[in-house]
């Protein structure tokens, strides 16, 4: 499979729930990098813009961090990057409610998510990884990749 060109930029503070993220990503040709939970994050964006380079065509942010303010991001990215999305994930939640949901939309979010649960990890990340790949626009998705990275990642943390 070609890659797909597309990049996302996670903000995640480091721990199994950010790895499952870039590795499900990764095994599906999208190019990620795993930003430091303390960047300036507009600031970042800004400083790419002015270099000419390509933006990341996502964000994914995780809203625990408390030096980005996610919802500030996503009605920042609203106004001055339209073209990049966010994806807010509550890493401390099990599920988002309609309501909390409907509120990052509101701000400008894509989507909001909740964590990954150890016992649902595979249906969890199919179901995910789908929803990333529709807001990118790519319409192939590698279960058999996905699956075989999950089900290593589940096996290693199992024995460590």
């Amino acid at each position: 499979m070609i890659g797909s060109s597309k990049f996302i930029l996670i903000v995640h503070p480091l721990g199994l729930q950010g790895l499952i993220w870039q590795s499900m990503l990764r095994s599906q040709h999208i190019s990620v990098i795993w930003e430091s939970p303390d960047v300036n994050l507009i600031d970042s964006i800004n400083r790419i813009k002015q270099a000419g380079c390509a933006l990341p065509d996502l964000l994914l942010i995780d809203t625990r961090l408390h030096t980005v303010r996610p919802y500030h991001v996503c009605r920042w990215c609203h106004q001055n990057c339209p073209e990049v999305k966010v994806v807010l994930v509550n890493g401390a939640q099990w599920e988002i409610l309609p309501a909390e949901q409907q509120w990052a939309i509101n701000q400008g979010a894509a989507d909001l998510l909740p964590r990954f649960q150890h016992d649902k990890l595979v249906s969890d990340a199919m179901v995910r990884v789908k929803q990333i790949l529709n807001l990118l626009e790519i319409p192939t998705f590698d279960s058999g990749k996905l699956i075989s990275v999950l089900l290593k990642m589940k096996r290693k943390t199992l024995y460590e």
